[in-house]
């Protein structure tokens, strides 16, 4: 068990790592631009990222995106979420743009799945 939990912590810094690291792009070729549900392309943007910087094995990976899918399903529109539904300030959530709204509920809905599925547990 121990070593299944230091692999998910490892595997959580190698994806936040990522995730900071790659802010540059993630404003100048973002995908962030429609409307509705959160995209596959959306979650996308994260989730091809981390698979070929973590090298985690196909089975971790479908888990990820299986719950990412699943989460952003439940979250829905990002204009229209209730911050609170997130543990997000609201006061910190609502004078974001649209495509901000979009990049950071992509960005929590795939770390969340990304502890999920490599600890077992909920953040």
């Amino acid at each position: 068990m121990e070593k299944g939990l230091r692999f998910g912590r490892a595997f959580l810094l190698t994806s936040i790592a990522i995730f900071t690291s790659a802010c540059d792009q993630l404003f100048t070729d973002p995908p962030f631009d429609a409307d509705g549900k959160l995209t596959s392309a959306e979650l996308d943007h994260f989730l091809v990222g981390m698979k070929e910087a973590t090298n985690i094995s196909e089975k971790v990976y479908n888990c990820i995106k299986t719950q990412a899918d699943r989460r952003a399903e439940i979250a829905g529109d990002p204009e229209t979420l209730d911050p609170k539904s997130l543990s997000l300030p609201e006061e910190n959530w609502v004078p974001f743009d649209k495509s901000d709204k979009r990049l950071i509920l992509a960005q929590l809905v795939v770390t969340e799945a990304s502890v999920f599925c490599t600890t077992g547990r909920e953040m």
